[in-house]
């Protein structure tokens, strides 16, 4: 463990808030050099910074270890002083500041041994007998027993179903996984600096085929590794799903700059492929700041306010939880914790304008309305609203809905105290604005 403290340049006693601090700073001066026109500067920085990335990961744990460990040492101590009050002495060793108690071996013989004659023995060797036949009985029965199991039940119960890989083994994905998202980032933060520079001096992008072409190669390696993911056994698991989500965001953004870049080459508009890959950033830098969070359980407090028109704030993380209140556009509020959603049936409308019947009466329903998903039907979904002000329930039968199942919700706290989840496209981080 002590050349991942040395790697950050830490001592094994530092706090967490001190491991954050020169984990951060490293990690920005590794970004300005993953931006060097050098590919050898840019490749080493990438892959130091993956280096880190784990280090610090394994420190945080290290860290958690330690001070759960000094709680248990506290309850220890505090057993072996109400074990020390008996009634009676006994010896006791002290090795290397642990003291152990030394029961004596020997046992008390009478003083008065009665004499055992010859009809006692007898006695005692025929039951002797007696015991080893039903001993051997019993054993014989067991044995029996043992093998009937193994040739007739145990052979014909093999399982053929995979066993989950729990995250953080040697053999998870994940940690690579990892490695590769961060190395992604660099790749493509170079690519756009490269591109801006170049229609800083030229104006346009006619002839940079060499430069599209390491677009089009970084493409192909976060596809790559978005297809390593899904295809193994953790695909599935929350950090799997949080992961998924990060790598299509680097799709997206590289995506954008790779159209950009191809219209650019040929003499056209590339602004609008560069919007797109504008939009990935963004998505990539807040999903990624989640993920963080995830792995530190770190949140800090911040002001921010709602983002839509009477937005529910909910008892837990779930369209499918009560509503405590309803939230009006613009409210301020301060967002406290941050959690994925675990509830695979939650779901909102993805389209706008959405006509139901109800009663006899046609519903209009937004684009956001939430909705509990009871079955899949291709590429829509069937589902069911339960109308917050009435008894009544819409259902839908194919519906193009949003799977919130693995997307973040924020812990909110009202200016009066009330406490409660929030969508996050519901909700404007004022650090972000």
């Amino acid at each position: 463990m002590q050349q991942y403290y040395d790697l950050l340049g830490l001592s094994e006693n530092c706090t967490k808030t001190e491991a954050k601090s020169i984990f951060m700073a490293r990690k920005k001066e590794l970004q300005k050099k993953m931006l060097s026109r050098d590919s050898e500067e840019s490749s080493l920085a990438s892959k130091e910074l993956g280096e880190l990335t784990n280090a610090y990961k394994l420190i945080l744990n290290d860290i958690n270890e330690k001070n759960s460990a000094s709680s248990n040492c506290e309850s220890e101590v505090e057993i072996l002083t109400n074990i020390g009050d008996v009634n009676s002495p006994r010896d006791t060793i002290d090795d290397g500041g642990r003291t152990s108690e030394v029961i004596p071996t020997t046992i008390p013989i009478a003083q008065n041994t009665a004499r055992i004659g010859t009809e006692g023995q007898s006695i005692n060797n025929q039951s002797n007998k007696n015991m080893m036949i039903i001993f051997g009985v019993i054993l014989g029965l067991l044995v029996v027993g043992f093998a009937g199991y193994f040739l007739f039940i145990k052979s014909g119960t093999t399982s053929t179903d995979p066993k989950p890989i729990p995250i953080g083994t040697s053999s998870s994905i994940i940690p690579k996984i990892e490695e590769a998202k961060d190395r992604h980032n660099g790749n493509i933060a170079s690519i756009a600096t490269l591109i801006n520079n170049t229609i800083s001096k030229n104006g346009n992008l006619k002839g940079e085929t060499e430069l599209l072409n390491s677009a089009v190669r970084v493409e192909q390696e976060v596809l790559d590794t978005l297809a390593e993911l899904r295809n193994s056994s953790e695909a599935n698991t929350r950090k799997g799903q949080m992961l998924i989500r990060i790598l299509q965001a680097e799709q997206k953004r590289i995506q954008g700059l790779v159209d950009g870049l191809r219209a650019g080459v040929n003499g056209l508009d590339y602004q609008q492929g560069f919007k797109v890959g504008s939009e990935g950033y963004y998505e990539y830098d807040r999903l990624n700041s989640e993920y963080m969070h995830f792995e530190t359980g770190e949140f800090k407090r911040q002001m921010a306010y709602v983002n839509g028109d009477d937005v529910f704030l909910r008892s837990a993380p779930s369209t499918g939880s009560s509503v405590i209140k309803t939230l009006k556009r613009n409210s301020g509020l301060d967002a406290v914790a941050i959690k994925t959603c675990d509830d695979e049936r939650a779901g909102m409308i993805n389209v706008d304008n959405v006509i139901v019947g109800y009663n006899g009466q046609n519903i209009k329903l937004a684009k956001g309305q939430p909705v509990t998903i009871t079955g899949e039907n291709g590429n829509t979904y069937q589902c069911q609203l339960n109308l917050e002000n009435s008894s009544g329930t819409i259902y839908l039968d194919k519906a193009k809905v949003k799977k919130l199942y693995g997307e973040t919700w924020y812990k909110v706290q009202l200016s009066d105290g009330t406490e409660g989840w929030v969508y996050k496209d519901f909700i404007q981080l004022k650090r972000n604005m």
